[in-house]
């Protein structure tokens, strides 16, 4: 029982060290991101701090890992739904963007050089999640087809790819205004304009609304 406690307790310092990491990444940006500023943030001495990672660069590890879990949850709660293709494209989508939303410290941090100058093990974690994530968006892409809602000349890669880039773009935007504007608002606009251009014409009229 006591190694049960010792473990949640352990887990849930982890926890915090994370997202402690991605407040001070949302403040401050990722040249204030040390191990010292870490453990102010969390409470904590910068020793203790030690006891649950080696370095900066296993939490940055650790924080990618959190968040590409906490996106991958909200994809396969959407898989479970009764729903039909287009609408857990249109879930995922809007999902993904609220958990960035909520986690303002994300696009500064995949956008950084410690990302992509950083150790070869966090980019390959890194890409691997993408090329997870866009396999699964093509199922759902190529499920629309054979259901006759999106159109059959569309490449369900292609098609994946460009819902992430839509992602990237307007969360960057988001991120270069000092997230003044809401990012779930603005991905909706944007979401009718790309069903109107992927949905077959007899579905328009159910699935394109305007935002």
């Amino acid at each position: 029982m006591v190694n049960i406690v010792s473990k949640v307790k352990k887990e849930v310092r982890r926890d915090q060290i994370v997202q402690a990491t991605l407040r001070i990444i949302a403040k401050k940006g990722m040249n204030s991101l040390t191990t010292a500023t870490i453990a102010k943030e969390v409470g904590i001495s910068e020793a203790n701090l030690y006891r649950h990672f080696k370095n900066k660069q296993e939490i940055i590890y650790e924080t990618i890992e959190t968040i590409g879990k906490g996106l991958s949850t909200n994809l396969e709660k959407v898989f479970q739904h009764d729903m039909d293709p287009l609408s857990k494209l249109e879930k995922v989508f809007l999902l993904h963007l609220q958990y960035i939303e909520k986690n303002e410290g994300i696009p500064r941090l995949a956008f950084s050089d410690e990302i992509h100058m950083g150790e070869k093990i966090i980019k390959e974690r890194l890409f691997n999640f993408i090329n997870s994530y866009t396999d699964k968006l093509s199922m759902l892409i190529k499920n629309g087809q054979e259901m006759g809602l999106i159109k059959g000349d569309i490449k369900p890669k292609s098609a994946a790819l460009i819902i992430i880039g839509i992602v990237q773009v307007t969360v960057l935007r988001w991120s270069l205004n000092d997230f003044s504007f809401s990012l779930v608002k603005e991905g909706r606009k944007l979401w009718t304009n790309f069903l109107r251009c992927m949905v077959k014409e007899n579905s328009k009229q159910i699935y394109v609304r305007e935002a």
